[in-house]
C-alpha cells in the first residue's frame, strides 16, 4: 500500500474517477480498464482503486438512475464494466493468504445489487483474507450449506433496502445458528 494521506489520496482519485465516469458513459470498457491500470501503473494501490475510484463512481451511478439521469440499461452496463475491471484487477493482484482467516461475502435472498458486496470482497482479499464470494440472491438454506461444508470465521451479508432486512435478519439468525 502507499503511504498517502487521505487528503492526497481523494485529491489523486478526483481526476480518475472522472475519466473512469466519461468511459462508462461513453460504453467504453477498455478505457476505463486502461485508465485504472494506468493509475495501478503509476502508485495507486489497488485498494485505493477499489474504495476511492470505482466505489464512488459506482454510487454517482446509482444516483444517476434514481435521479433519472441514466437508464435502467446504461445503469447495468456501468455496472456490469465495473465487475469486469474489478475481476481483472483482482487478478493482478497477489494471490491472498491464510494469514486472517476467512470469511464468505454474499448478499441477502433477493438482493441483486452485488457490486458493494464485491468490493468489500475484494478489499479484504487485499488485506489477506481468503474470500469466499458467493454473489447476489444468496438463499438461506444454500449459504448456510456452505458454512458447514466451509468453516468460515466470518460472514458478512449485503442488503441495500430496507425493504431486505427482516431477510437478513433471518440469514443472520441462520448463519449464527450453524456456528
Amino acid at each position: 500500500m502507499t503511504t498517502r494521506t487521505p487528503e492526497e489520496t481523494v485529491t489523486a482519485a478526483e481526476p480518475l474517477r472522472a475519466l473512469l465516469w466519461d468511459a462508462m458513459l461513453a460504453g467504453d470498457e477498455y478505457a476505463a480498464a486502461d485508465v485504472l491500470f494506468a493509475a495501478l501503473d503509476d502508485g495507486l494501490s489497488a485498494e485505493e482503486a477499489l474504495l476511492d475510484v470505482i466505489g464512488p463512481v459506482q454510487a454517482e451511478v446509482g444516483l444517476g438512475w434514481a435521479a433519472g439521469r441514466l437508464s435502467v440499461v446504461q445503469e447495468h452496463a456501468a455496472t456490469a464494466m465495473n465487475d469486469r475491471i474489478i475481476a481483472a484487477l483482482a487478478h493482478r493482484s497477489p494471490p491472498p493468504g491464510e494469514g486472517r482467516g476467512r470469511i464468505a461475502v454474499a448478499c441477502v435472498e433477493g438482493e441483486w445489487h452485488a457490486l458493494p458486496a464485491r468490493l468489500l470482497a475484494e478489499t479484504l482479499r487485499l488485506r489477506g483474507w481468503r474470500v469466499d464470494f458467493l454473489g447476489a440472491q444468496a438463499p438461506t438454506p444454500h449459504l448456510i450449506a456452505h458454512l458447514h461444508q466451509t468453516g468460515p470465521d466470518l460472514v458478512a451479508l449485503s442488503s441495500s433496502v430496507p425493504t431486505r432486512l427482516p431477510t437478513a435478519h433471518a440469514a443472520i439468525t441462520a448463519c449464527q445458528a450453524a456456528g
